[in-house]
Order: structure tokens, then sequence, then C-alpha cells
């Protein structure tokens, strides 16, 4: 009777601690903590001395992932055990029960995860089985059993038991394991329909665009982003490089991470270098205390170097290794610091032609322009202008409190602009016309060039000549921004004559806005045209004239006409004879360079002087 009651309570207490067990498994979602309270239990129970729970992992090395009686200090969670090299591997090679009366006769024990240290004063035995899932063995369960005795040779009831343990240990691993592969089974689907129900090009924030061009710009943004390659945004001064720079940076993995704004173009060389790299403490007067540099600044996020192609030469040998190497020190430091940095560089330059000259680094050049960007210019996408005028007009309205609208006529007039300075222009006169208008409404007198000041046509006009003015490009088309202007006069003017004015000039004295970009925002054939008008094609230069007996010159000088006392009285000893690339050096010299005069000398227009000059291949002389 006595044994009897003593199997009646072993089984009591075996039903027991499975029902333990059985709550421990279903409380939690972490695994690891959950099998080290199944452990606790285990040994709370049923007195034993140490167990271990050892997972198969997706490279098929089992891993111990939770044990209880180690050592504090003990790395058994680093623990890998290779198939065939211990008593583990074996159970889950074979997917039988295993049991070692005594470890220290055992030759497959190692005690690589510690803590038995002491079998040499007392006798230790070990109860392993496997733990199945679906009838696939993924694991083993192990306990030890301490004896001062010896072995009891009892060890089927510790089998069975632990076998009902590891069922339940199997199918709580296997729930965890479909639960988590669902879950990442379900993000990847849906980040794959939200890629498939997103529009091709998805919206920039303020990034108001609807032409062809910038629509390509911002469906390569969206393909650039999600890398961590060095991004080169070109274009003109006024396009937008840094907006397109802070989508990119928005759209990528890093947009919770820092974006840091460098323009390389505002600060000089020594200062450019502290700001970028930082400095120590001590390196210099002034330096007071370690500074961190924009790259350690940026580290995780995106780097903005705006005006790259105007850094010196020598600041770009210390730029390409920081590119390279992802490495740099401080000034007046020597400890290297890595960074993880993603470069968008902007500039306005042509970078191919100052690599040509020696201005730029050609591996530098090449290091940065691993993905190129190019910003259209607003007048060659001038479905956009009359979009970006109405935005403007809701951002001025909205700051100001304002309920403003522009009119069909002044829109007309924007999209004949060239707009030279790009959307930062357009914005501008927007912004100068809204605080002009009259009873909410922007209309043509509101504009800029209706009240004589648009002083971007004289920048214009600069760049028409082939000069590249504050980051506008020359044009190289060799056509006139108005043609009107420069439009040929029929039999020509004779030599020392002022050129008739291009404009007409209004009986009241008053003179019409030059607007030389072309807005046609007066009531004259240049300004204020109901409609665009037709572009000239470039009138070829007019053949060397015959000699002509010039007037013998006056020993005193005789009274000039007002129309001519705006011009200079220039030496007329014009070469009548030669080719026409030496009559028009010469008169490029008599004028100081100056082409306008040198046209009335020639009796040319200025278009047909700018455009024999570039035939020529003729430097022109800066003073």
């Amino acid at each position: 009777m006595p044994s009897a009651a003593q199997s009646a309570s072993s089984s009591n207490l075996e039903l027991l601690t499975i029902y333990e067990v059985s709550k421990i498994l279903g409380s939690s979602l972490d695994l690891e903590q959950t099998l080290r309270e199944v452990l606790r239990a285990l040994s709370y129970q049923l007195q034993m001395h140490r167990g271990r729970v050892y997972l198969q992992g997706e490279d098929g090395a089992l891993r111990l992932v939770a044990a209880q009686g180690l050592p504090k200090d003990s790395p058994a969670q680093q623990i890998d055990y290779n198939e065939g090299e211990s008593i583990s591997s074996r159970i889950l090679k074979t997917g039988m029960p295993a049991v070692v009366p005594n470890l220290a006769e055992e030759p497959l024990f190692n005690n690589r995860s510690g803590g038995r240290d002491d079998l040499d004063e007392q006798v230790a035995s070990l109860v392993g089985v496997p733990i199945k899932a679906a009838g696939t063995v993924i694991g083993v369960l192990t306990i030890d059993r301490i004896s001062d005795e010896g072995p009891s040779g009892h060890f089927g009831a510790d089998v069975r038991f632990l076998t009902m343990v590891a069922n339940l240990i199997g199918q709580t691993v296997r729930l965890h394991r479909t639960v988590a592969e669902e879950r990442r089974f379900m993000m990847r689907e849906t980040f794959r329909v939200q890629k498939e129900l997103r529009p091709v090009v998805a919206p920039v924030s303020d990034v108001v665009c609807t032409s062809p061009n910038m629509v390509d710009v911002l469906a390569q943004v969206h393909r650039v982003a999600p890398f961590k390659s060095t991004a080169l945004i070109r274009g003109e001064s006024g396009t937008g490089k840094e907006l397109i720079a802070r989508a990119i940076h928005n759209l990528s993995p890093r947009k919770d991470a820092p974006f840091i704004r460098v323009n390389c173009a505002a600060l000089p060389e020594s200062l450019l270098e502290s700001e970028l790299f930082g400095h120590e403490k001590g390196s210099f007067t002034g330096a007071q205390k370690d500074h961190k540099g924009r790259f350690e600044l940026a580290s995780g996020g995106t780097l903005f170097l705006d005006e790259i192609g105007d850094i010196s030469s020598n600041f770009q040998a210390k730029l390409l290794r920081v590119l390279q190497e992802q490495e740099f020190e401080r000034v007046g430091g020597s400890k290297t610091i890595k960074t993880d940095v993603r470069l968008i560089c902007a500039t306005n330059l042509n970078l191919e032609e100052a690599v040509g000259h020696g201005k730029f680094r050609a591996d530098l050049y090449f290091r940065i322009n691993v993905v190129t960007i190019h910003l259209p210019p607003l007048r060659e996408r001038r479905g956009d202008i009359a979009v970006l005028a109405r935005h403007f007009i809701t951002k001025f309205g909205r700051d100001n409190g304002l309920n403003l609208d522009i009119d069909h006529d002044a829109l007309e007039v924007l999209n004949r602009c060239t707009w030279p300075g790009n959307v930062r222009e357009l914005e501008n006169c927007i912004e100068r016309a809204a605080t002009q208008c009259r009873n909410g409404t922007i209309r043509v007198p509101d504009l800029s060039c209706s009240m004589n000041l648009c002083n971007s046509s004289v920048l214009f006009q600069y760049r028409n000549m082939g000069a590249a003015v504050g980051g506008l490009a020359p044009s190289m088309s060799g056509a006139p921004a108005n043609p009107a202007m420069q439009r040929p006069q029929p039999g020509g003017p004779a030599q020392g004559a002022t050129m008739p004015p291009a404009v007409p000039v209004p009986a009241n004295g008053a003179q019409w806005p030059a607007c030389a970009s072309g807005c046609s925002a007066g009531p004259s054939p240049v300004c204020g045209a109901s409609k665009p008008l037709p572009p000239t094609a470039i009138a070829p230069l007019p053949a060397p004239r015959p000699a002509v007996s010039a007037p013998p010159v006056p020993s005193a000088p005789s009274p000039q006409p007002a129309v001519a006392s705006a011009a200079p009285d220039l030496p007329l000893d014009e070469p009548e004879a030669g080719p026409l690339r030496d009559r028009l050096i010469w008169a490029m010299e008599r004028t100081g360079w100056v082409q306008a005069k040198a046209a009335r000398l020639l009796g040319m227009t200025t278009r047909q002087v700018s455009y024999a000059l570039r035939k020529y291949n003729i430097e022109i002389k800066r003073f």
C-alpha cells in the first residue's frame, strides 16, 4: 500500500506540474522567457537540479535558448552544438530519448555550457528527450538528477513525463514560429500591395509639377531614394535642388535620421573643414571645446553639400578620402572617426568643363557622379508655370490671411517669360505682384515688368551673350531672348550712328519696360503682344562693303545731335578690306570689348556680332 500511495502522489505531482507548464506556455509571447519559466517550474516541482532547452535554428545548428541552474556568468545563450559532437546532438539526430546514468563516465559529455564541475563529488544523471512538432524534431529538452548514492536506475517515469512536457514545448515553439512567419508574410504582402496601389510617381512634399520632364525627375527620385548611393543634383540656380535632396531623404529608410545641409560656397576653406569634420579643443585660436562636424551630426542620415563645384582643390582631396573610406579625423585630432552618411551633392556649374580646365578633381567627380538627377529650368517646363504661380499665391494668402487670385491675362504674361531665375524668381515675382494687387486679384499692371521693375532681364541679356551669371547657365543656342529687340534693321545704319531703339518710345516721353526675357507685359511689340512673337532665325553676317571715301575730320569738334550724344567719339579707321575676323577684332578693341558699341561701328546688330565672335572663336576680354 505505501508504494501505491507513493505512486498516486507522484502522479498527482506530475499532473499538477503539467498544469503549471501549460499555463506558463500560454502566458507570454516571449519564447525564451517562457521556456526559462518552464524549467524553473520543473526544478521546483520535480527537484530537478539543472535543465536545458535546445532549439534547432534555420542553419541546422542546435542552440541553447533556455537554461536553469547555470552560473550567472556562463555564456550559455551563445553556445552552438554541431551535429554529432554532444549528447543533445545525438538525441536531435536520432529523435529518441537518451539516459546517461553517470555523466562522468559518458564520453560524449563535454560540459561546454558549464555548471557541471562537481561530478567528482556526486553522481549526476542526465535525461534528455527530443522536442517534436508535427512529427519533426526541432529541439532537445534535458534535465540533470543529482544523487550521492549513485544512479537509481528508475528513469522510465522521468522519460515519460519529460516527453509530455517536450510535446507541449514543441507545439508552443511551432505556434510562435508560425505566427512569426505569417507576420513576415503579411508585412511583405502589405508592402507589395502598397507598392502596387501607389501611383507611378507619388507626389513629393513642396514639389509642385505637372510637366512630363519634372514627372520623370520625381520618378527618378523614387527609384534612387531607397538606396545609399551618392546622388548629384544638377541644374540652374532656383530650380529647387535642395527640395529634391530633401525629398530623397524623406523617401529613404534614413528619413528618421538627421538631414544636414551645408552650402560649400558660403564658407571659406578653413571654416568649411571645421564645419564638416569638426575640431578638437585647442586646435586653433577660439577652439575652446570639442566641436562635432556635419559628418558626425549626419551619421545614419543624409548630408547635403550644396554648391559642391565651388570648393577649392585642396579641400577636394580631403573630401575624397571621406567619401571613399567613410572615415575622417577632426581638425587638430588624430583619432579616426567612422561615419555612415548618405551624401547628396548639388551644383549649377558644368563639372565636366571644370574637370577639363583642372579646377575640379576628376577622381572626386567620378566619386560623386554616381546617380545624377538633372533639374530642367523653368523655361523648359512651361506647363508648371501656372500651377506654381497659383501655389505661391495660395501660400502668400495663407501666410498673410488673404484670399488672392490671378486672372488669365496675367498668367499668359507669366507663361511667356523665360524666367532666368527659375522657380525662385517666379515666387518672388508673385510675392511682389501680390503686394501690389487690388481687389484680391493679380492683373497684368501688377506685374513687375509692367512697372519697369523687371531687373532680371538684364541678367538674361548677359546670359544670351554667353556669360554665366550667378548660376545662370550661358545660352549656347545663339537665339536672342526677344527677337524684336535685336531684329536687324533694313538698310543698316551708317557708321558712328546710334542704333534706333527696338521698342518704340511712347508719345508722353515715358519708357516701356525693357523686358529682354520676352514676357510681353506692355503695349509694345516687345512687351504687350497679345501672343508670343515667332522666333527669328539668325541673320547671316553682311559681306564686306566696298571702300567709301570718308569725309574729312574737322579740326574742331562739331556739335553732335542729341540722339548720338550717348556714344563716345571713336576713331573710324576701320580696315575696309581684309577678313571679317580682323574687322571684328579691330572694332572690339576700339570699343573696349563692348559688343553693342562694336556693332554700331560695323553697322551690324549686337546679335550678329555675338554670333561672329563665337564663329571665329574670338575670346572676349573682361575688364
